[in-house]
């Protein structure tokens, strides 16, 4: 117990030197994604379908999708995203001519194409969304149409997420895995530098504090993400109610290893994998559901978490082993090829 009340008061230290104005700023800003179609109710039908996910009963005021008719050319130069929703198996000029003129404008432009049975797809890139027995397939034109919309990056992922609940359960899953990502590969050049008895000292306490920073930012932008409050003193307490034990662990982890150094490098980079995992993963829950993870649930999901963070640490080291082998190679090939150019009286190598 001391030992969990001793990490939470250096986190809630840490938690003060984070400035996460620029992020909530980001998750907040406006913006609006407009569905144009010759048929208004489709358009309104596709766009109503981006308000359905993860606390689809929380969604900020933001009116952000919206169905509008293809003549609606103010609404439309206004937006930031236009969907132009047509059918494959009809001539479509006036859509893409529409298309290539708000691209022409500068407003990002997209083109879902609905497909009944048997109907070819259309030649140019979009997105297809199946209408079997002319219903459309609602799971797979939300999977499509999320996915779509955040590869344009007309609008940021954290301000989708944050005003339509389609794209909660993508982005929050992809910030969990990029930030464990991230605090590995940072962790394995930390661990390395530590090598050096000279740097051993600072560089590990830097890589607690640099590792602690990601994954409370991670904890905020998955609240963000989920629809919480922006107000970071109100919702961080009681994250750090969820994570708490979650930090312990990982604490804990890192200690055992530290103990040990012979233990080696990837065990460090596996833990920083795990824990930033396990913490992004235990607040997702908590955002999703709002019932905190019992201890023994924790200590599942740091369990799941380090099998990936085993994985995430071998293949880490083995494109470090790579590189290298590249470095080292060089050399031999500047050998080589300067000789090659001396016997032209172009260099000599000495």
């Amino acid at each position: 117990m001391a030992r969990f009340s001793s990490t939470l008061s250096g986190v809630l230290d840490i938690l003060r030197e984070i400035d996460v104005r620029a992020v909530r700023a980001a998750a907040e800003a406006p913006f609006s994604i407009v569905f144009a179609s010759r048929d208004l109710l489709i358009a309104e039908h596709l766009a109503g379908l981006l308000y359905r996910g993860d606390r689809a009963h929380n969604v900020p005021p933001l009116r952000a999708a919206e169905g509008a008719l293809l003549s609606d050319a103010t609404r439309l130069a206004r937006a930031s995203l236009v969907v132009i929703v047509a059918r494959a198996d009809q001539h479509n000029d006036e859509a893409h001519r529409l298309c290539q003129a708000l691209t022409t404008a500068g407003v990002p432009c997209l083109m879902a194409y609905l497909q009944p049975d048997g109907a070819p797809p259309a030649t140019m890139p979009a997105v297809y969304i199946p209408m079997p027995d002319h219903t459309i397939d609602e799971t797979t034109a939300v999977d499509r149409l999320v996915r779509a919309i955040r590869d344009m990056r007309a609008v940021d992922d954290l301000a989708l997420a944050r005003h339509l609940p389609a794209f909660r359960r993508p982005v929050v899953r992809d910030l969990i895995e990029e930030t464990a990502a991230a605090n590995a590969a940072y962790s394995l050049g930390a661990s390395l530098l530590q090598i050096n008895p000279i740097t051993g000292l600072p560089v590990a306490v830097a890589d607690t504090v640099v590792l602690t920073k990601n994954q409370l930012l991670l904890a905020y932008k998955i609240t963000l993400a989920m629809g919480l409050p922006a107000n970071v003193q109100h919702v961080m307490p009681q994250v750090l109610g969820v994570i708490g034990g979650g930090l312990a662990l990982r604490q804990a982890a890192r200690g055992a290893v530290s103990l040990l150094p012979a233990l080696g490098v990837a065990p460090k980079v596996a833990i920083a994998f795990a824990g930033t995992y396990a913490i992004g993963e235990a607040v997702y829950r908590w955002c999703r559901s709002e019932e905190p993870l019992s201890e023994a649930r924790l200590r599942a999901l740091y369990a799941q978490a380090m099998t990936k963070g085993r994985a995430a640490a071998a293949a880490l080291w083995q494109k470090l082993r790579a590189l290298i082998r590249r470095s080292a190679r060089r050399p031999a090939q500047l050998r080589h090829a300067v000789t090659s150019h001396s016997k032209n009286g172009v260099a000599h190598y000495s």
